[in-house]
């Protein structure tokens, strides 16, 4: 026990001579480490009781945590190393989990450790999901001289669900496909948007979906302006006629198909029995859909050619009495050995021309004279051989297209053989 008292007094010295030591080799500093993620503990407690949360003002990141510990400690100690926990568990009433912090290296040795951040704020919802109709639009344009055709996908709903508020914005889904100058048929995967009812994209990142991406195909058709060609059926009432005048005739249509289809079409036809002018007294017009006219596989461009007004003009008969010499009518066409003769013609006789104005107005008994034609009677009669006889025959008078008489002249034809002399 000798000395004992100067004895302790050495060790304790010696202590102090190592704190102090220790204290100016490794002082105890304070550093900053940035941008620590918080992990959530435990938030099947929320979702499992049919609910979703959203961390609001990326309250889930601590800009700056500061950590107070010795020199030698910072050298090692790195942003990984910091662990910051909030526990669905203590969750407030206000939504909010105080963080926890600590690191996974040296923590005995560490003072202090604050972050910018203490809490982290959530806002939970009910749970909600809903099915949308998918539908596939285009964006940008074809090469000229093509159009796009029909637009398909492959699947036709899209499943989504996620914070009631978000999913109750959400209107439409669709899938957007480029077709800047295409002129081919295109077959992709399009990524899925979903829109609220202003067409404004909604994008959250809680919002969970089914299907991401959907197969798009994109008919891509090739153009051709062709004419439509309108023709009549059925005879106007008795005293009227059609002027051969449609209305809309041979108007231009643009239509679409498949390039080995539409090279073969020059003109859209209508049936006549589509415009069937029977019994008509006056103009008949009609508006005639022609898509159901036109040959498979072919669309119209334009949805406003759809319906065509068409007009068939009709007129009532007019007619003109012209009075003709005897000497007018004559015989042609006799064959070789045979002899000709008519009888039943007065010195002059008159005709009634009957058809429409514009084609009986110009007519002028002085350029009118009657034939009858004996090789042409023998056809119609189907005769090879003339034979001698007497026959009742009509008399042609030449008259326009469209002009006819009211009654046929009538004269008596004498064939015979002509004498050997």
């Amino acid at each position: 026990m000798k000395n004992m008292g100067l004895k302790l007094g050495s060790v304790f010295l010696a202590v102090v001579l190592w704190l102090v030591v220790t204290s100016v080799n490794d002082p105890t500093e304070a550093h900053s480490y940035n941008n620590i993620p918080v992990k959530l503990l435990n938030v099947e407690l929320i979702t499992d009781s049919g609910q979703v949360y959203e961390v609001l003002e990326g309250s889930d990141m601590i800009s700056r945590v500061l950590i107070r510990a010795p020199r030698s400690v910072h050298k090692e100690l790195k942003e990984e190393n910091i662990i910051a926990t909030a526990d669905v568990r203590e969750l407030s009433s206000l939504d909010t989990i105080s963080i926890k912090l600590t690191t996974n290296l040296y923590a005995s040795k560490i003072s202090s450790i604050t972050g910018s951040t203490d809490t982290v704020k959530l806002n939970i919802e009910d749970k909600r999901s809903k099915a949308l109709t998918l539908r596939a639009t285009t964006s940008g344009k074809v090469e000229d001289g093509y159009l796009i055709g029909e637009v398909t996908t492959d699947q036709n709903l899209v499943r989504i669900s996620g914070p009631q508020s978000v999913i109750d914005q959400v209107v439409r889904a669709s899938a957007d496909v480029n077709v800047s100058g295409m002129t081919s048929d295109i077959v992709t995967n399009a990524e899925i948007k979903l829109y609220d009812a202003e067409d404004n994209e909604v994008s959250n990142a809680n919002i969970t979906q089914n299907i991401k991406s959907v197969g798009v195909k994109v008919s891509i058709l090739q153009k051709a302006s062709v004419p439509v060609n309108f023709s009549i059926s059925g005879e106007p009432a008795p005293g009227f006629r059609a002027t051969g005048e449609i209305e809309g005739n041979g108007g231009m249509i643009v239509i679409a198909g498949k390039s080995n289809v539409i090279r073969g079409v020059t003109n859209v036809e209508i049936p006549a029995e589509v415009l069937d002018i029977t019994d008509q007294t006056e103009d008949y017009t009609a508006e005639i859909d022609i898509r159901q006219y036109l040959p498979d596989n072919l669309y119209l461009a334009n949805s406003e050619d759809a319906v065509k007004t068409v007009t068939v003009r009709i007129e009532p008969e007019v007619s003109k009495k012209l009075e003709i010499r005897e000497e007018k009518v004559r015989v042609i066409n006799v064959p070789e050995g045979y002899n000709a003769a008519i009888a039943g013609l007065e010195e002059s006789f008159v005709i009634e021309a009957i058809g429409l104005s514009r084609d009986v107005a110009g007519l002028q008994a002085g350029s009118i004279s009657g034939v009858i034609d004996i090789q042409k009677w023998m056809q119609q009669e189907g005769m090879e051989m003339p034979e001698e006889g007497y026959y009742t025959v009509n008399v042609d008078f030449g008259l326009p297209s469209g002009v006819a008489l009211l009654e046929p002249v009538k004269v008596s034809l004498h064939i015979s053989e002509k004498e050997e002399e």
